[in-house]
């Protein structure tokens, strides 16, 4: 899915800094600084990148009060009824109004309500192995933790994530994802001997991408924020790499870089309509394209849409998480993650295998759309088979492991 553009002119390779170009000497590419300029105490400076002296610079552009680019959102524990430590509720559905067509991919105006902060502070994650969750976080984030961890592994067995569509990236991988797709492969297979190896490459892959330019086409902007997701999972879990994200300057710039690639993917992202009884597409009546052709085409629309929606919405799940793993107070929830928000919660139209099978569910499923992480539909009307691993882990959060086992049990099936 890479764009022309990057097809007929594939952006080049790092070059070597400065200094080992000057001494004719092979450089390791690593960053802030490569290894033999750290050694010999000496500027590293890649052609195309800051130097290593202008980084504060460039971290206070990024805390600058009248800087208009979104910030991380904060969020206050227990201020709704229902909430605990909770990060997610089910409010009344309040969506924005939708573009007509329900695959058009065109910008619109942004509904997105978020409540930004200016002052970032570098504070070490907490993982589970450092810090284990209370009773009650752990009742509302484990299962999610536990799914996260398996990101990586999911990626290079499965080709998806809950977040990315197993036929996203079928027709072509940007560039991006390609590198993203091998560190993942490199990362379920780091022991004590290949470990330094493998936590400087991931490392280094990951801070380049924060330097990235964010691309303009969709597809794009999609496969970078797939990859700044991958690569902040795998910090989060591994030690080695979470202890060099943390000591580094681009532990605040890899939190603003992705939410920055969300709230532009908000921007050209469509969100289905609320139901109208006149409307045969929402009530679930087959209204499909004629032909086998057209059908495969709907359904690739779908997945790139849909694989949108839900990277919003885990992006800025995420990013909560990752404030509570690193300890901050004082965190506000709206109920909604501060989005005007909807996705498709289908199991059978997200695990469709071909385009035949995604008109089988399409024509004879009921679709379940999630509005403002409001899951009252979901259950009263939905059976387990309706939910995936997407909604179950948002549905845990909402309304705690307990209660959600008892939902499915009580339905003859086990979370």
């Amino acid at each position: 899915m890479s764009s022309s553009v990057e097809r007929d002119n594939p952006p080049p390779r790092r070059k070597s800094c400065e200094a080992c170009r000057a001494a004719k000497r092979r450089c390791d590419l690593a960053l802030p600084a490569c290894f033999r300029c750290t050694r010999r105490n000496v500027a590293c400076v890649y052609p195309g990148l800051p130097a290593p002296d202008l980084m504060p610079e460039l971290l206070a552009l990024f805390n600058q009060p009248d800087v208009p680019e979104p910030r991380m959102t904060q969020f206050t524990l227990g201020t709704t009824p229902t909430f605990d430590p909770v990060l997610l509720e089910t409010p009344p559905p309040s969506i924005h109004q939708p573009s007509p067509s329900p695959l058009e991919n065109r910008p619109q105006e942004s509904p997105i309500s978020v409540t930004h902060s200016h002052s970032f502070e570098i504070t070490h994650v907490r993982t589970r192995a450092h810090a284990p969750l209370s009773e009650i976080m752990a009742s509302r984030f484990q299962y999610a933790l536990d799914t996260l961890s398996d990101t990586p592994r999911m990626m290079v067995a499965e080709n998806q994530t809950p977040w990315s569509h197993r036929e996203l990236y079928s027709d072509g991988m940007p560039k991006v994802m390609q590198d993203a797709y091998a560190c993942c492969a490199l990362y379920i297979t780091k022991n004590p001997i290949n470990g330094p190896v493998i936590t400087s490459h991931i490392h280094t892959r990951h801070q380049e991408l924060i330097l990235t330019p964010l691309p303009t086409s969709t597809p794009d902007l999609l496969a970078h924020t797939h990859a700044l997701l991958i690569y902040r999972i795998m910090h989060i879990f591994d030690p080695d790499l979470h202890n060099a994200l943390t000591t580094s300057p681009f532990e605040c710039l890899s939190i603003s870089a992705l939410e920055s690639a969300a709230v532009l993917l908000f921007s050209s992202t469509h969100f289905p309509p609320e139901s109208d009884p006149s409307d045969r597409l929402m009530n679930n009546t087959p209204l499909l394209p004629s032909t086998l052709e057209s059908t495969m085409h709907f359904w690739k629309l779908w997945i790139v849409e849909e694989s949108a929606r839900r990277t919003i919405l885990f992006t800025f799940y995420f990013l909560q998480i990752v404030r509570l793993l690193r300890g901050e107070r004082n965190l506000h929830c709206d109920g909604k993650l501060g989005l005007l928000h909807a996705w498709y919660a289908s199991a059978y139209l997200w695990g469709a295998q071909s385009a035949l099978d995604f008109a089988v569910a399409w024509a004879e499923r009921e679709h379940f759309i999630v509005r403002n992480v409001n899951f009252t539909k979901v259950l009263s009307e939905a059976q387990p088979g309706d939910v995936d691993c997407f909604g179950r882990m948002l549905l845990v959060t909402s309304q705690g492991m307990e209660n959600i086992r008892e939902w499915f049990s009580a339905r003859g099936s086990i979370l």
